[in-house]
């Protein structure tokens, strides 16, 4: 008799176990996607907001007008930074990029002072740079303002293309995510599928028999979320390790909110589909309960 509990405990404790590792092994993937798409978003903001405009000022623009201008810019609600570049500092910057100075071809500095203004990243668009642009000029000091469209362009089109391609990825591996969480509980709870019938047969109702299997599961879903963080954590922080220097990979605000969204994540998928289980056998009649 001793023999026969021992086995079945060790049975019950090798399924508990199994399902639980699977579990974690779908929140880790959960997570790994949600790393991405953070990864994603401050690439993204990353590369907006190093996109500059050039604002090309007058040479006869006093030192006061400048210190002027430039706090008007840094008050702008667009403006990340901005530097202003005078005549000899942009023929530096110039003789370092290509070797040669032009003032001894010339004889004289050919370069116009001007502004690097670099935007936010809600501003790195064609349509708010056109404005922004438009405002710029209504300054008598401004000549002109120089920025790669096509480049725009281009980074934002790449930016909605990567979104999309992980929002179908993130989408399709919840269905996923779903399907295997819901196939793990529906084979804990199919063991269990008599004790259901017996706890109706004396009496008890939908939401007593359901109480132990969604608590149970319940605690499944915690543990296995608990491990799936501390994969995650391990990935990244190896990551961390043999890309230093190279990127940073995410902050621990980030990383907390990712490890509650897998949390959550866990806990409503577990307990949905233990509900759903436990009403799939309180709905049968006992001679089903032999041929499922």
């Amino acid at each position: 008799m001793n023999k026969q509990k021992k086995i079945s405990a060790t049975r019950v404790f090798n399924s508990r176990f199994t399902s639980t590792i699977s579990i974690s092994l779908v929140l880790f993937l959960i997570g790994i996607m949600l790393v991405l798409g953070c990864l994603a978003k401050d690439l993204s903001n990353y590369v907006k907001e190093n996109i500059s405009l050039s604002v090309v000022v007058d040479d006869e623009m006093k030192l006061p007008d400048v210190k002027m201008f430039e706090k008007r810019l840094e008050v702008a609600p667009w403006v990340r930074s901005a530097e202003y570049i005078d005549k000899d500092k942009a023929l530096k910057q110039l003789v370092n990029d290509l070797g040669e100075n032009p003032e001894d071809l010339l004889g004289y500095n050919p370069l116009l002072a001007s502004f690097d203004v670099y935007l936010k990243a809600d501003y790195a668009n064609t349509d708010s740079i056109s404005k922004i642009e438009t405002i710029l000029k209504q300054n008598k000091d401004v000549q002109e303002v120089i920025y790669r469209k096509d480049l725009i362009h281009l980074i934002n089109d790449n930016i909605k293309h990567i979104s999309v391609v992980l929002l179908i990825l993130a989408i399709l591996l919840t269905l996923i995510s779903y399907s295997l969480i819901r196939n793990t509980v529906r084979l804990m709870i199919y063991s269990k599928r008599f004790l259901i019938r017996t706890m109706q047969l004396v009496g008890a109702n939908g939401n007593f028999i359901r109480k132990p299997f969604l608590l149970e599961n319940l605690w499944s879903g915690i543990v296995a979320a608990i491990i799936a963080m501390g994969l995650l954590y391990g990935s990244l922080y190896y990551l961390e390790q043999k890309l230093a220097g190279t990127i940073q990979i995410l902050d621990v605000q980030t990383i907390a909110i990712i490890f509650v969204s897998m949390l959550v994540f866990g806990v409503l998928i577990i307990s949905f589909a233990t509900w759903l289980a436990v009403n799939r056998y309180l709905k049968m009649n006992t001679s089903d309960l032999y041929y499922v």
